[in-house]
């Protein structure tokens, strides 16, 4: 039941505002109106313990002051100051300083936005300006992974693998120069093939795509380090390396899109970090600023930025390196380094992961487990045999089960059965500990159907 307050604020709600990835006029039935640390509170004062970070980039909670602080620092120094004809302000200066600090390798030149879709739409640009650039006109497609998720926004939509008639018919067809090719979910195979005895085909598939398209038309091959959107995907140890190769030895840009990935959620700053590969252009946003105001920058190699120098961009945005997200940044970063928040994820997610394969994995329902640090997930089937997934009607009821428990819990995923477990990074193992203590019994109860 809910106050007469929340029931005003929702009717408004319903019919005033259009909700992305949600069937329009229609919601749950949350208004969340605060948070502190991991938990979240309504407009009715139900509180839940934030088991997503939402679309998986609070990292660092809520509350943050000096995230706070520095954001009304900045608001009171200048407020807003373009970033167009190179004209510089120190928040955003500094930001880029402390970056160079945390990416991996020579990726040490930034071009900011204000998102993730932005970031990837802007990367694809700069990677096919840079081959402009160079002579080399001709290179212009996109290699990108079926069940990927790159964003809603233009260039994005179409780099996007999940469920693309869905995503994109309603918008008409995709330009030329995007393709696909199978993504590394070793537990749902495209290739219908087993690991390792594949020898990991999916990324081996990538040199036959390059060879039949001709590598002087590919620009960029762009990948999540592991996939986030499509269901806490991870890839063999052995695909990056591979993939890595494969790009260098053709002559192709690598794109590491970390926009989900990024910022300690893995256990490493970037989840790149993990497989030793050096990408040319990295993507980031979410965790850049734990989602405390939307920004998002584009990180390109020396190799890059050589290829851009010295001619006119044919890109930007009215807030590209706006100073007051740039401000929340520099504080955001100082956080992960000062407080050890890498350390704290890597082993607290450590033991949530133990708690899955252990207390989850043979429960009826649970096909599989994967992931790394504060990001994985627990794959919901009804029979382990033949991986059918869970029917909607039986996740609808489960995830109202989670919500009245006081857990707030994303199930979606390529196939929607895919029930995140990301914390904000900043999570205890007692926290952890009394989250999952609600939500094993309730993943217990479901049943085969």
């Amino acid at each position: 039941m809910v106050s007469k307050r929340t029931e005003e604020l929702l009717k408004w709600d319903r019919e005033h505002i259009i909700h992305p990835s949600c069937i329009t006029g229609q919601g749950t039935d949350i208004v969340f109106e605060k948070g502190k640390g991991i938990t979240l509170v309504d407009t009715d004062g139900n509180e839940y313990i934030d088991m997503s970070s939402q679309l998986v980039c609070c990292n660092l909670g809520y509350g943050q002051k000096r995230i706070i602080d520095a954001v009304t620092e900045a608001i009171n120094r200048t407020g807003y100051t373009t970033g167009f004809w190179g004209v510089g302000n120190i928040p955003n200066i500094e930001c880029s300083r402390k970056l160079t600090k945390l990416t991996p390798g020579d990726l040490n030149h930034f071009f900011f936005t204000s998102g993730g879709s932005e970031t990837i739409d802007s990367a694809i640009k700069l990677v096919r300006q840079y081959w402009h650039n160079v002579g080399k006109r001709g290179k212009y497609k996109i290699i990108s992974l079926y069940d990927s998720y790159h964003g809603e926004s233009g260039i994005s939509t179409y780099v996007t693998g999940e469920v693309i008639s869905e995503s994109q018919n309603p918008f008409g067809p995709p330009p030329v120069g995007f393709l696909h090719i199978p993504s590394y979910n070793c537990y749902r195979c495209m290739l219908d093939l087993k690991y390792p005895e594949c020898n990991i085909k999916c990324a081996r598939y990538l040199e036959q795509v390059i060879k039949l398209e001709g590598a002087d038309s590919i620009a960029a091959v762009i990948a999540e380090p592991m996939q986030g959107s499509a269901g806490i995907i991870t890839p063999p140890d052995e695909w990056w390396p591979i993939v890595r190769k494969i790009c260098t030895d053709h002559d192709v840009l690598l794109i590491d899109d970390e926009v989900m990935a990024g910022f300690t959620r893995t256990g490493k700053m970037f989840a790149i970090e993990h497989w030793n590969v050096q990408p040319d252009v990295m993507t980031m946003a979410k965790g850049i600023t734990a989602a405390y105001l939307p920004f998002g920058a584009v990180a390109v190699g020396d190799r890059v930025y050589e290829g851009l120098k010295g001619r006119y961009l044919e890109h930007g945005f009215t807030y590209s390196g706006h100073p007051i997200p740039s401000a929340a940044a520099c504080a955001t970063m100082d956080i992960y380094v000062e407080d050890k928040v890498v350390e704290n994820a890597a082993k607290v997610g450590s033991h949530i992961r133990q708690r899955l394969d252990k207390e989850f994995l043979p429960l009826p329902c649970v096909g599989t487990v994967g992931g790394k640090g504060m990001f994985n997930a627990v794959e919901l089937v009804t029979d382990k045999e033949s991986k059918t997934i869970i029917p909607s009607a039986v996740k609808e009821e489960f995830r109202w089960k989670l919500f009245r428990s006081g857990i707030f819990l994303r199930i979606t995923g390529a196939l929607g059965n895919r029930m995140f477990f990301c914390p904000p990074c900043i999570m205890t193992i007692e926290q952890a500990d009394r989250a999952l203590d609600i939500i094993q019994p309730l993943v217990a109860e479901l049943r085969p159907k």
